[in-house]
Formats: C-alpha cells, sequence, structure tokens
C-alpha cells in the first residue's frame, strides 16, 4: 500500500536503527501513516535478566522511550511501542503482521561492499521473510532537510527489468513520488555480456539490439503506468546493480530513495541475486515493493 498506512520500525539502539527510526517517522509524518516502533529481546538475555531478579523489559521500554525522545521526527509522532521477547525477525514479522503494518523499516547497520553480503543479519532475514514491503536505510542516509517530513527527498528512482514484480515496483515508485513531492526516474539496465575478448564486436551488438528493444518496452510501461508526476525513463548498459546504484547515487542537491520490486510469492531469495547486490552498494534508502 503506498502511501502507507502502518509503518513499523525495527530498532537495536544501534547508529543504523537510529537512521531506520529517523526515516519512518519522517515518512509516517510526510503520509499520515500511523508509526509503530518495536525492539526484540534475545530470549537468553532476557532469562537470564529474569533469574538474577532484573526486569528487562521494564527498563527495555525505558530505553526505547529515550531513544525515541533523541530522534525529533519520531518523539513528534507519537508512535506507539512495542517490547518483545523472541527471534528478532519472528518477532518483527510477527508484530508486522498483528498491527496490519504495509511496510517495514530497518537499517542496514552500516556495512558496505562485501560486508554486506555476509548474510545472516536481522535484515536480510527479513528482506527474505517479509510478506510486505521492506525499506532498508543506510546509516549515512539523511533528508539534509530541516522539517520533520521528507522534505527535500527525491528523486524515485525505480529499477524497472520489464517483469511484473519491477512493472509494481515502477507504479509504487510514481504513488511515493507523488505523497512526498518529488519526481521519479525509470532506470532499466541491459547486462553486459562477459564473452572472450576475440567475441567483444558480437557481444556489444548483441547488447545495443537489447538496448534499443528495452527503450521502447519501457517507454510503453510509463505509458501504462500513468504517473502523475513528472517521470523520466532511461536505458543504460553494464552491471545492473553498479547501474542502479550509480543512478540513485545521492550529490549536493539530490537525495533519492530506490525502488526495487519482489513478487509476493519471492519470498526466501537467494542471497546474491541482484537486488541483494544492490542493496550492498547503495547510499541511499531502498525500497523492496512487494507486489504485482
Amino acid at each position: 500500500m503506498i502511501p502507507p498506512r502502518v509503518i513499523l520500525a525495527a530498532v537495536d539502539f544501534s547508529g543504523p536503527s537510529r537512521t531506520a527510526l529517523d526515516f519512518a517517522a519522517r515518512l509516517a509524518r510526510q503520509t499520515g501513516a500511523a508509526l509503530h516502533v518495536l525492539h526484540a529481546q534475545d530470549p537468553l538475555l532476557a532469562e537470564a535478566a529474569r533469574q538474577s531478579g532484573f526486569n528487562l523489559a521494564e527498563d527495555t521500554s525505558e530505553e526505547l522511550g529515550r531513544f525515541l525522545a533523541a530522534v525529533s521526527p519520531a518523539a513528534s509522532a507519537s508512535p506507539r511501542r512495542h517490547v518483545v521477547t523472541g527471534p528478532a525477525v519472528d518477532s518483527i514479522l510477527a508484530v508486522a503482521t498483528r498491527e496490519g503494518a504495509d511496510l517495514v523499516v530497518v537499517g542496514s547497520h552500516g556495512m558496505s561492499g562485501a560486508e554486506r553480503l555476509v548474510f545472516g543479519s536481522v535484515t536480510e532475514g527479513v528482506l527474505r521473510r517479509a510478506p510486505v514491503s521492506v525499506l532498508v536505510t543506510p546509516r549515512e542516509w539523511s533528508t539534509g532537510s530541516i522539517a520533520l517530513d521528507l522534505s527535500g527527498a527525491g528523486p524515485i528512482i525505480a529499477g524497472v527489468a520489464l517483469s511484473p514484480p519491477s512493472v509494481g515496483a515502477a507504479t509504487a515508485a510514481c504513488r511515493l513520488a507523488a505523497a512526498i513531492g518529488t519526481t521519479v526516474e525509470m532506470v532499466h539496465v541491459v547486462a553486459e555480456l562477459p564473452v572472450l575478448t576475440r567475441w567483444r564486436p558480437h557481444a556489444d551488438a548483441v547488447v545495443r539490439d537489447r538496448v534499443a528493444a528495452a527503450r521502447t518496452a519501457l517507454d510503453a510501461v510509463v505509458r501504462d503506468v500513468g504517473c502523475s508526476v513528472l517521470t523520466q525513463a532511461r536505458v543504460e548498459s553494464g552491471s545492473i546493480p553498479h547501474r542502479l546504484a550509480e543512478a540513485a547515487a545521492p550529490t549536493a542537491d539530490r537525495r533519492p530513495l530506490l525502488v526495487l520490486g519482489r513478487s509476493s510469492g519471492e519470498t526466501g531469495a537467494a542471497p546474491g541475486s541482484i537486488a541483494f547486490r544492490v542493496l550492498a552498494l547503495a547510499k541511499v534508502p531502498v525500497w523492496m515493493h512487494v507486489g504485482g
């Protein structure tokens, strides 16, 4: 659902989760969505605290209050707090389902390059299993705005693979752009063909043909989606993850958001997929849209 009606931000009191909370609160303010904030306690830690007579849940709730107060957009949003005990991914998905969240916001934990490809993290687990859209914020993200919403953010970059999930993501990008008052850039990347040097002229000819065909197909997507905001479309060639990350690279006067697509039945995507590699490279929030 875009704009989202219920947003769940998962925090662990780290710097990256502070960034995720900041984005979630700004988006909630911009769109009028209800904001929920969750911290999941480790079950073993909770049990050890219980055995020593320490009320970990009460202390965590107080710490969550302090954490929220330190993030201005969140403090002004009066979010509903959730402190639960259980495995983090299971807890996040359970609360998202119970509260009817249509977007889960998590931090990337500030990793870059190959470090983000060490799978097994909470973020990776949520991305694999969530039946709703997930937005991942990099630690370095900032709107650069003094407002408490997303004023100054944009444009929305939609990575369009000319398949149903990415066309759905293009529609989502248009709706998101309209909600936060910015423009859309739809980008399709034709992958390079890794071939021997002596075959390169033939491979280049194939790529040129694919680029020409993709331009026609992307123009049709733009017409079908019918964005209500200014929309640009372009086709590039090269490494798909690198080109998409470059298309969404922030500059002094651009603070983009990147939207990718995944079908609702495509849970458990294998590590190493294009989407995960884009997440490893992106320096901006990435909205993994779930839907057709």
